[in-house]
């Protein structure tokens, strides 16, 4: 094994995950790492109870507040995701924008795409492939196809091999069919040829 090998198999993060979590289960900041592992295990239950007990942890934590959110929303809790995000963008005026990309999510799966659409620009992540993407992807779903295209070329030139990957991408972070289905139907609405 090299020294500097940054793949890490899912089985090997949970291990760790729930090894920090025996170690201190008060720690905040290890059951939301926890959260995420089983978010790529597609353990949705289980993630959605090590995010509460994050929660618990500290409901007013600034720095981990919408990160919660975050996973609340990606595990399908279209309710408390959102609104803890909603909260933090409040209450931490340095909060993370990638935040937006759930709210996107939440706004695609309800369908409405110009509220889609003013999440992308409150995304801002220009080396992220992931902003073109909710770009295309509304643009495509609203129509404007002139403006889909552009965001289309602008993903292939920060994710050239996107039409044959593209869908498992997607499906790391959008666990839900239908909501998948969508992206991909707005990205090829928007000029995507797949793979």
């Amino acid at each position: 094994m090299e020294l500097f090998d940054i793949e890490t198999p899912l089985e090997e993060a949970l291990a760790y995950a729930e090894r920090g979590a025996k170690l201190d289960p008060a720690n905040q900041r290890v059951r939301l790492i926890l959260a995420y592992v089983l978010l790529f295990q597609n353990e949705f239950t289980a993630g959605l109870a090590e995010a509460d007990r994050s929660l618990a942890l500290n409901p007013n934590s600034l720095i981990i507040l919408e990160n919660i959110g975050y996973l609340m929303t990606l595990f399908g809790d279209w309710i408390r995701g959102p609104a803890l995000i909603r909260k933090a963008i409040k209450l931490n005026p340095y909060y993370s924008t990638i935040v937006h990309y759930t709210l996107w999510v939440d706004w695609v799966r309800r369908g409405e795409y110009e509220q889609a659409y003013i999440e992308t620009l409150n995304f801002r992540s220009p080396l992220l492939f992931w902003e073109p993407l909710m770009k295309a992807a509304v643009f495509g779903l609203l129509g404007k196809l002139a403006e889909g295209r552009k965001a289309v070329d602008a993903l292939l030139t920060l994710k050239p091999d996107f039409p044959s990957r593209g869908r498992v991408l997607i499906g790391h972070y959008i666990k839900f069919e239908e909501i998948v289905e969508r992206v991909v139907d707005g990205l090829t609405q928007a000029g995507l040829k797949w793979n």
